[in-house]
């Protein structure tokens, strides 16, 4: 929920700037801006970034090897978003080199970790799907003219928004246990 909550502020700060368009801008414009939005907006890429990191550190804390290569693709897709906040539009180091792209892979790896529950798989391929689409229409630069903001800001609630069931799938699972079951486990006998 981290992820997304923290990128909403940032959707949020565009729509109250006079002068900036969320539907033809994309957010890092904001970053270079001489206004406070332009720090909400690079806080918000700093916390999102940390909070993917903090998903993969607990992956591999709460279950070892199981969701390796979702943790790798996590951890880099976080550490790229964190330099989206510490770094402005227009420096390469902003986006690591366009290594976020390794966010479009986070889903379906753990897709594939999961393998257990069809919702969540289905759920996560699309996610993946989604945010490759989006990110070859940057690259290939066939981003509609004039719907930038629009088109990054749906990408930015499939992708971010994608953690918050991972976490459900984790939890149903049982991979990851619940308040619920960890209370029932600590009673006395």
């Amino acid at each position: 929920m981290v992820p997304l909550g923290a990128m909403l502020v940032a959707m949020l700060t565009g729509v109250l700037l006079p002068e900036y368009s969320s539907i033809s801008q994309h957010i890092s414009e904001m970053t270079v801006l001489n206004h406070p939005a332009a720090l909400i907006t690079r806080s918000a890429a700093v916390v999102t970034g940390a909070s993917i990191l903090a998903f993969s550190l607990g992956l591999i804390l709460s279950t070892s090897s199981r969701f390796a290569f979702t943790a790798i693709a996590a951890t880099i897709g976080g550490l790229a978003m964190m330099s989206g906040g510490i770094f402005v539009m227009g420096n390469p180091l902003h986006g690591l080199y366009a290594l976020a792209l390794f966010n479009a892979l986070v889903p379906v790896f753990f897709a594939a970790e999961l393998g257990q529950n069809q919702t969540i798989l289905k759920l996560s391929m699309a996610a993946s799907l989604i945010t490759l689409i989006y990110f070859w229409l940057q690259i290939a630069n066939l981003d509609p003219h004039g719907f930038h903001g629009l088109t990054q800001r749906i990408a930015i609630v499939v992708m971010f928004g994608w953690y918050s069931i991972a976490g459900y799938g984790l939890l149903c699972t049982g991979i990851l246990p619940s308040k619920k079951s960890h209370h029932a486990r600590s009673k006395p006998v």
